[in-house]
């Protein structure tokens, strides 16, 4: 059996959260319950904390390997117990959640209370509603643009830009560089030809459209 002052020296976590005011050491482990006590004593001796086993604990353990089977089995059993009546299979006490775990336990053991499936899942439906939107935007901006172009309120190069870039003619929309091979221009000068275009679009949309709008300073 170890004495108190090699229990002290062993275990200074433990002794420290029964200090008094003054932080007498002593007066700590008069605080301790006598169970807590015999458990510190058999854990710094190192044999198994196990009542009334006089083994040595395992490497890496408090407790020998017969125990530590024992243990394990019935852990195992709780587990399919809980397991086949829909509860946690933690606490035991609520239904699992995506998993075998509830709600409330699943955020001891990961970041996130959602599974990665309920996460991926999620993900997808604001990518197709993300797209849902861009599509709807899309086809607004088409219909305007075509009464720009109609109307001859857009002229020479912005509007053959603008009719590239919007697909009027094939129906699919081009990028700043594409228009730019077509035309033979830069991105940077195709961008500049867009610019007063999109502006003039986003306040007749009231910024419903497929792109960032654009601050109108012409």
């Amino acid at each position: 059996m170890l004495h108190t002052e090699t229990v002290s020296r062993e275990l200074p976590h433990l002794i420290r959260r029964y200090r008094n005011r003054n932080g007498s050491e002593n007066h700590g482990l008069s605080n301790l319950k006598q169970y807590q006590l015999r458990y510190a004593t058999r854990k710094a001796a190192g044999l198994c904390t196990s009542t009334g086993c006089s083994t040595n604990a395992a490497v890496g353990h408090t407790r020998c390997q017969r125990h530590l089977r024992e243990i394990s089995e019935r852990n195992k059993k709780q587990y399919t117990k809980r397991m086949c009546k829909g509860l946690c299979t933690y606490c035991g006490t609520r239904p699992g959640f995506w998993g075998v775990r509830c709600m409330i336990c699943r955020q001891k053991f990961t970041k996130h209370p959602l599974p990665n499936g309920a996460r991926r899942a999620l993900r997808r439906y604001r990518q197709a509603e993300e797209q849902h939107r861009v599509e709807q935007s899309q086809v607004g901006a088409k219909l305007a643009i075509r009464k720009l172009l109609a109307n001859g309120e857009i002229k020479g190069k912005r509007a053959k830009a603008l009719r590239l870039y919007a697909g009027v003619d094939h129906g699919k929309w081009r990028t700043y560089s594409e228009v730019g091979k077509v035309m033979h221009l830069s991105r940077q000068a195709v961008c500049q030809l867009l610019a007063p275009s999109k502006a003039t679009l986003a306040r007749i949309l009231k910024d419903n459209v497929p792109w960032r709008p654009v601050r109108e300073n012409w």
